[in-house]
């Protein structure tokens, strides 16, 4: 007897799972593997992350993963680097850690032309320092750092993207092929993945010190669950960026406002109402 034979798509957060436990598997495929996955789940600030990685920091502030630390050296033309110390020793160890805002692609070139673990790489120090100290002593400056600490920065987005891709297969999201079911997406919308620096909105309101992250994944997630944009307006608009800035006698009808909002539309937000309502401190 012939049985009809069903084709199971595979699915992406598996692929982006098993890709991250390949160590020959490159970080810069992968993220962009994940950055559709984030994309079409709506998770704007992990996509956020996403593209920092893939496009580079810039001015941005890094993760403390992208911290490198290294020694300060110098080029002298007859001996090669050799090591400088300054006598303020705050200035020896503010030096001795810099900040990489390269993409994980120029990062993976950089440790693809040399696979000697006793390969180094020099990193630019402060332009005021290095204009001074060739001045004074003629050479070129750069904090000098081993081979392990550019790894280090590729190895970290790998876990990242692992530890991410294994909290969406707990939650039930898996997808199948390159879609996601409405479901999954409804899913998403109401789980926190609080992964490396992917933070949204912080804090307790009645302390006075709220901190607001990115506002594009919360209104993502509230329009994804149905909720009219007048609701969300409301929620974002006129009461969260008002906590802000707001007197402390006016902060007590704020918050009721916001507990007001949330009993509002509790069925239709789901477990999304618990996180909105720890914003105002209940």
């Amino acid at each position: 007897r012939n049985l009809a034979r069903v084709r199971v798509m595979p699915s992406l957060v598996i692929e982006l799972q098993q890709g991250a436990m390949d160590p020959n598997a490159k970080v810069s495929d992968l993220l962009r593997k994940a950055l559709v996955v984030a994309t079409k789940l709506g998770l704007e600030e992990f996509k956020i992350w996403i593209e920092l990685e893939l496009k580079g920091y810039g001015s941005q502030e890094v993760p403390e993963y992208r911290k490198i630390h290294g020694e300060v050296k110098a080029e002298n033309p007859y001996h090669g680097w050799i090591p400088v110390v300054f006598k303020d020793a705050k200035v020896n160890e503010k030096l001795s850690q810099r900040a990489t805002n390269q993409s994980i692609g120029e990062i993976e070139d950089l440790l693809g032309r040399d696979s000697s673990a006793k390969a180094t790489y020099q990193i630019a120090i402060p332009p005021e320092i290095a204009r001074k100290f060739g001045e004074e002593h003629g050479l070129p400056i750069a904090l000098v750092a081993d081979r392990s600490q550019l790894t280090k920065v590729v190895e970290a987005v790998r876990n990242t993207i692992l530890e991410w891709s294994l909290k969406l297969e707990k939650a039930g999201i898996l997808g199948e092929g390159m879609t996601f079911s409405r479901e999954e997406t409804k899913k998403a919308a109401i789980t926190t993945f609080n992964i490396q620096n992917v933070t949204g909105i912080v804090g307790s309101v009645t302390d006075g010190n709220i901190q607001f992250g990115d506002y594009n994944s919360i209104h993502s997630n509230l329009k994804q669950l149905g909720v009219p944009q007048a609701e969300r307006n409301e929620l974002l608009e006129d009461i969260l960026d008002e906590l802000r800035t707001a007197k402390a006698e006016k902060k007590p009808s704020l918050l009721k406002r916001g507990i007001d909002w949330v009993n509002r539309n509790k069925e239709t937000i789901g477990t999304l109402a618990e996180t909105i309502r720890g914003w105002f401190g209940v």
